[in-house]
Formats: C-alpha cells, structure tokens, sequence
C-alpha cells in the first residue's frame, strides 16, 4: 500500500515550491506518482492568495507514521516555511492523507488527515492516483465540495 502527502503553497515561485517539496520528498521516499497541480482559493483565512496543491503516492515507508511527520516538518522548515498566520500564506506545506488503508488517532498525527474528503483540492489529485482505487474500497468520497479547484499542469 502506499503513503499519500499532499503538498501545498502560496507564497513566492509556487510551481518552484512543489518541486522543491517533490524533490525534497523524493530523496526520503519512493515515488510512485504524482497528481497535476491545481489551483484553489483560500479557504478559512480567506485573506491570501490562490493556492498551488498537489499529491504525492509514495511506496509506503519502513519507518513509523511519526517519524515521517516530523520529517515532513524538518523539510518545511528547510525549505523555508514560517509559521504565521494560523491556516495563513505558507511557502510549503506537508499533509500525510493517508498512510495505507490504517486509521490512526495519535497525539500530534490523526491519518486520514480530518478535513481531506471536503477538500476538492485533495480529493480531485488524489483520484488521479493509482492508490486512490484501493482507497475507495475502504473510504467514502464525494466529489461535491464548498470549494473548487482547477487543474493547471
């Protein structure tokens, strides 16, 4: 099964920004796909620019759901997100969606992430993903969101 880390941004060379995270991603884990990026605007603190989203399918790592959470911290950083504004402007932003079929409720990590499935900026790029086939078996999607997004690449 695989690892599923949705990627985000909107601050500066957004396009640049996920491939960075892509590339950053990539020398940690295995890469089995990646969605189009799409746009979407701002949703809870409305006053920031459009988005850049997309998801990554990764061969599910041998290491632990934390671990790789807190990587995915390390790498914010590194690739240079502050920590603002709350749900505020953000040049990366990393998101594990899902971590196999498992439903896990730890202190600092809730997988599937809580808020995906209202997320057309998720869910749209996640079900171009060979994994999502497998996902839809065990989870319930829809494709009727509040929001909207557009693919762009």
């Amino acid at each position: 099964m695989s690892l599923f880390i949705a990627t985000g941004t909107n601050v500066g060379d957004k396009f640049k920004n996920l491939k960075n995270a892509k590339d950053a991603l990539c020398e940690n884990f295995q890469m089995i796909a990646e969605s189009r990026i799409y746009q979407s605007a701002a949703i809870e603190y409305l006053n920031q620019p459009d988005f850049f989203n997309q998801v990554l399918e990764f061969k599910l790592p041998s290491s632990n759901p934390n671990e790789v959470m807190n990587l995915l911290l390390e790498l914010e950083l590194k690739l240079g997100r502050i920590r603002g504004i709350q749900k505020g402007p953000r040049i990366i932003d990393l998101d594990i969606l899902f971590w196999g079929l498992e439903i896990l409720t730890l202190p600092d990590l809730i997988v599937p992430h809580p808020r995906l499935f209202e997320r057309s900026f998720v869910v749209l790029p996640l079900s171009e993903l060979p994994g999502f086939k497998t996902l839809q078996k065990k989870f319930s999607f829809s494709f009727i969101f509040e929001n909207s997004s557009t693919p762009i690449s």
